[in-house]
């Protein structure tokens, strides 16, 4: 899945110029004002879930024509508050645009002062929940006489914003944006209230930050004549759920789902996927209703470096009454049709992770609110088994259970989460439903049985979570090594691979490589993603054996004859001494060596290949360093490749990387053999 929920951005800064005689009095503010560009105006571009931008009227009509914002100016050092900071010690601050409301009107940018790209908040009449609601909101210009501004944004979409009462259909409660509480997770910046549908029209946006010029900050920030984007995301979540089943001999019919831990086995009846939580506490629950805090818990200058920088977060209290519950369900299982020799059901899920068997409709998501503490989700089933040789022999499995540990059921908002959950020959139900419930000697499963939860994330904010599953999944074997450690041993020997995909793969002798890896960030242990990102955007691939330095700065050297790498061998030894036969190609073994990371890489690139694509990663010189080789063909000015430096730009400050990413399929499989062995 590659779906995220919409992501805003909106531009403010790019100033306008005004006369000197349009200020007295404050010789700072009129020396930025003869520079030129002094009006504060604001516009906008939005994220769409393809990754691409919208702008312009299609970028407005995300946010229902409209935002509303706080800025605040100051002359301390540092930010409005000390990061993660609950008390008190707030800077002295000033407020420059009080909830201000920014609307969009097509075909105006120009026409004002204080519009560039036609969105305009002068002239409009204040509301609330801005203090100043009922005077005209006025121009604002950038003060050199303060050191930096920050600005807060949201957006209600076309839910109706008020400030007292509860909030009824249509309707959200909010607070009034309040600076000094902007780090405080139990206060907020400001709140959002209200039901979840109506919740899931609005819009929070990272706290920006805008420095004056001349700051020395790394990374760059923005500075007082730059152009200032405030990116918002959705304030919601996207949810779906998937089985699919990997059973020899065997397809999976009739999922019946468990509602709660508690009902006794074989009673299930609900035909909609639905996963429960058995928690005590309130962020235990599924929320339907309630009021969220909007709060930055990663803010000042000391913290620009770090990923969290003014990101904003988010922390939920359900309503009194209602608001909550330990259910989610959603809708029934998407079945496909007979593959095999099925006989007496016509409905069954799917064989592997790429085509699962998901609840509902393409695209399948569901909106929920966010979590961001995070719950432990449970998946209790009971399902028939089929026999696919045409005999209709059956087995029924009577509940059957999985469980997500809270860690990924951590919801964030503008997050889409996948659960995937993979039934195996291990799992954990009973085939005797009465014994079972009578505490019989009878043992669970199919001997034994378990279930695989897969978790993926994705979004502007991407992250994924896999417990066991890949496409293709990558199956390494030792005789002797146990599966409670993480770790291989040298001295059990050799160390066996095979690859599946929708078959298993028969050409590892010509689309299978073995790596070392070494080097990487200090205090890092390499993933299967750092291998792919080396293996598609390097900085070099040389030599015989091939040593490819990936920008990440991990390195992999072909272990193909160091490992005595063999794609050729017909057998593998088993636990209890025998071998298994395989067939030439689909296998392949190599030799370990202790304290070593190897990385399996099997090369799953379709045909034809995908093109390959360029992107610019952000350099900083100081001063002191060699001018690099492929300055001229490799660096630009600007972070979309615009504009080449020349022979004569080489100097202090951020520059822009060409890179080439080669956009190659591949399935990774990290092999980490201890110390000692």
């Amino acid at each position: 899945m590659k779906k995220i929920a919409i992501l805003a951005t909106a531009a403010i800064g790019m100033l306008a110029s005004c006369t000197t005689n349009d200020f007295v009095g404050d010789e700072n503010l009129r020396e930025a004002n003869e520079r030129g560009n002094g009006a504060i105006v604001f516009g906008t571009g939005v994220k769409a879930p393809t990754r691409a931008e919208y702008t312009g009227a299609d970028a407005a009509g995300k946010l229902k024509n409209k935002f509303i914002v706080g800025g605040f100016k100051g002359t301390g050092t540092s930010t409005i508050i000390t990061a993660g900071s609950t008390t008190a010690g707030v800077p002295a601050t000033t407020t420059v645009f009080d909830n201000y409301q920014v609307n969009w009107t097509t075909n105006t940018a120009g026409t004002t002062q204080s519009n560039t790209s036609d969105w305009e908040y002068v002239g409009l009449i204040a509301e609330a929940p801005s203090t100043l609601k009922g005077n005209t909101q006025s121009i604002k210009y950038w003060d050199y006489a303060v050191n930096q501004y920050d600005f807060i944004a949201y957006s209600t979409g076309d839910a109706a914003v008020i400030t007292s009462g509860d909030p009824t259909t249509g309707k959200v409660l909010v607070s009034p944006i309040n600076a000094s509480n902007a780090g405080k997770s139990t206060i907020g910046a400001y709140t959002l209230k209200g039901a979840s549908e109506d919740l899931a029209k609005c819009y929070i946006a990272d706290m920006v930050t805008v420095y004056k010029e001349g700051a020395s900050l790394s990374p760059a920030q923005p500075k007082f004549r730059d152009e200032v984007r405030l990116k918002f995301c959705a304030l919601t979540s996207k949810v779906r759920v998937a089985l699919y089943e990997t059973i020899p001999g065997y397809s999976v019919k009739d999922v019946k789902f468990y509602t709660n831990a508690t009902t006794n086995l074989g009673s299930a009846t609900e035909t909609n996927a639905t996963l429960f939580t058995t928690g005590t506490t309130d962020k235990d629950n599924f929320y339907t209703a309630g009021e969220y805090k909007v709060y930055f818990p990663t803010i000042g200058k000391d913290n620009i470096s770090l990923s969290d920088y003014n990101k904003a977060h988010v922390t939920f209290t359900p309503n009194e009454s209602g608001g909550k519950g330990t259910t989610k369900s959603f809708a029934a299982l998407n079945y496909g049709g007979i593959e095999y020799k099925e006989k007496t059901g016509t409905q069954f899920l799917g064989r592997n992770s790429v085509q699962p068997t998901f609840a509902g409709t393409d695209p399948y998501y569901q909106i929920a609110m966010p979590n961001e503490e995070g719950a432990v989700l449970e998946l209790r089933i009971d399902y028939t088994l089929e026999s696919i040789d045409g005999s209709g022999e059956e087995i029924k499995i009577y509940g059957a259970t999985a469980f997500v540990p809270a860690i990924y059921a951590a919801w964030k908002p503008n997050y889409a989460y996948t659960y995937l959950f993979k039934i195996s020959d291990n799992t954990n139900g009973w085939t005797n439903k009465v014994d079972a419930a009578t505490n019989s000697t009878d043992p669970a499963g199919l001997y034994p049985i378990t279930f695989d939860a897969v978790v993926m994330e994705d979004g502007e904010n991407t992250q994924s979570t896999i417990t066991t599953v890949a496409t293709p999944s990558i199956t390494t074997y030792q005789k002797g090594h146990v599966y409670t450690d993480d770790e291989y041993d040298a001295s059990k020997g050799d160390i066996y691979v095979q690859v599946m995909g929708d078959v298993l793969k028969n050409d590892l002798n010509s689309n299978g490589k073995l790596y070392i890896v070494t080097g990487g960030p200090s205090g890092k242990t390499v993933t299967e993603a750092d291998v792919m990102d080396a293996l598609n955007t390097y900085e070099s691939s040389t030599g015989t054996p091939q040593v490819i330095t990936g920008r990440n700065s991990w390195i992999l050297t072909d272990a193909t004859t160091t490992a005595s790498v063999d794609a050729t061998i017909t057998a593998i030894p088993s636990a209890d001494g025998n071998n298994i036969t395989v067939t030439a190609g689909t296998a392949a073994k190599f030799t370990p060596t202790a304290s070593t990371t190897y990385a399996y890489v099997y090369d799953a690139t379709p045909s034809p290949a995908p093109a390959e694509s360029s992107y610019y990663t952000a350099v900083t010189f100081t001063g002191s360093e060699t001018k690099p080789t492929d300055w001229q063909t490799n660096y630009f000015k600007d972070s979309e490749g615009n504009s080449p430096v020349t022979d004569s730009d080489f100097a202090p400050g951020t520059f822009y990387k060409k890179y080439t990413n080669k956009n190659k399929v591949y399935g990774v499989k990290v092999i980490r053999v201890k110390a000692g062995s």
